[in-house]
């Protein structure tokens, strides 16, 4: 999956509304989101909730982690699931994106 990271990158930077500098490593990347997710928990809770709905990340994900971990941990743990998830959705994108195999017949 690093080699996912520099359109992870771009698009949790897009979807995030944070500037995230290209070529970070996956903790750097995972560090300055969970920063971010901080912040806005803190900050604007509602922003957080759209932030996920954006990303799609599963409720029930969320809630695993928050149960489990309530340390300042929990951040990077949230952002784990956000990149991960980002890079399920690029890889989805590039699998569907594709045209279909040529196998000669013609087609209608």
């Amino acid at each position: 999956m690093m080699q996912l990271l520099p359109e992870t990158i771009q698009q949790l930077s897009a979807d995030a509304g944070l500037p995230i500098l290209a070529g970070l490593t996956y903790e750097q990347l995972e560090e300055a989101l969970a920063v971010k997710l901080e912040e806005l928990i803190s900050t604007d809770f509602q922003q957080f909730v759209l932030l996920l709905y954006k990303i799609d990340v599963s409720e029930h994900s969320i809630r695993q982690v928050l149960e489990a971990d309530l340390t300042p941990a929990v951040y990077r743990k949230i952002a784990a699931l956000l990149i991960d998830r980002q890079q399920e959705k690029i890889i989805s994108r590039k699998k569907y994106s594709q045209p279909p195999p040529d196998d000669g017949e013609e087609k209608w």
